[in-house]
């Protein structure tokens, strides 16, 4: 079912309605509760940063920059007859905003929002990972659709809240990543509790509420992060600064981020 038929079977309502019948959506949602988490695996170093030290970059450092590489591709590269319906008009600044309006972001600007978004929620680094594979799947199932400037940001926010609310064992509530939009990107439109209630209602259905990863796509997706920094890390000048400045704040920040210390 694409979105144009789920659109058609849940019309648009009031937002305290929607509200509970996404609430009820959620309580009645077997995946959303049973889903098994990613693995565990080595935080050990993989990538060398290219500094002059020749230190080693943390495996999540690469991975967030793998993401943000991949995704400004996409977005440079859409597939033939994709678009940007007005059924993802939740994902914009404002419902008029004009597609040629946002400029293409670089992976430096793309990083830039993601690691502020994880310095600020302190999510495990797997979500940033399901964050992405959701992403993969939502235009994997409905390829008529693509990824934009105009959309990119909100729909990444989306996706780190709907992998954080599903993996983590303490989840934040909407409203958390409402606020975090905020001080991530002081400057852009305020993203309200309902505006990111309607996000997460349009990404789940998109997908059919199938958030669940096999450990086997898990485990291809990070090394096709992996593979794409090795390959292409010649082409992203700003790439040996986003890695040294990601593995001075895990340093740094080791006691409000558990996950960092190997059991």
């Amino acid at each position: 079912m694409d979105l144009t038929q789920w659109e058609k079977r849940n019309p648009r309502r009031g937002n305290d309605e929607t509200n509970q019948a996404w609430e009820r959506e959620l309580e009645d949602d077997e995946c959303m509760r049973d889903a098994p988490p990613p693995p565990p695996r080595s935080r050990t170093n993989s990538l060398s940063t290219n500094s002059s030290d020749g230190d080693a970059a943390p495996r999540e450092a690469v991975e967030l920059c793998g993401i943000c590489m991949l995704i400004e591709h996409m977005m440079a590269n859409p597939p033939p007859g994709a678009a940007e319906p007005q059924q993802l008009s939740a994902f914009w600044a404002t419902t008029d905003a004009m597609a040629g309006a946002v400029p293409l972001p670089n992976v430096a600007e793309l990083h830039d929002f993601l690691f502020r978004l994880f310095a600020t929620t302190g999510h495990t680094p797997e979500c940033s990972v399901l964050s992405f594979m959701y992403i993969l799947r939502l235009f994997s199932y409905h390829p008529h659709l693509r990824i934009t400037p105009r959309n990119c940001k909100r729909l990444l926010l989306c996706s780190v809240m709907v992998a954080q609310k599903n993996h983590d064992d303490a989840p934040l509530r909407n409203v958390d990543f409402s606020t975090a939009w905020g001080h991530v990107l002081p400057g852009e439109r305020p993203v309200s509790p309902e505006r990111i209630n309607a996000m997460e209602h349009i990404l789940l259905n998109a997908v059919g509420f199938d958030l669940y990863v096999p450990q086997d796509q898990y485990e291809a997706c990070l090394a096709e992060l992996h593979g794409v920094v090795r390959s292409h890390a010649a082409n992203v000048h700003d790439l040996p600064v986003l890695l040294q400045r990601h593995a001075e704040f895990l340093t740094t920040q080791a006691a409000r981020l558990p996950w960092t210390t190997p059991p």
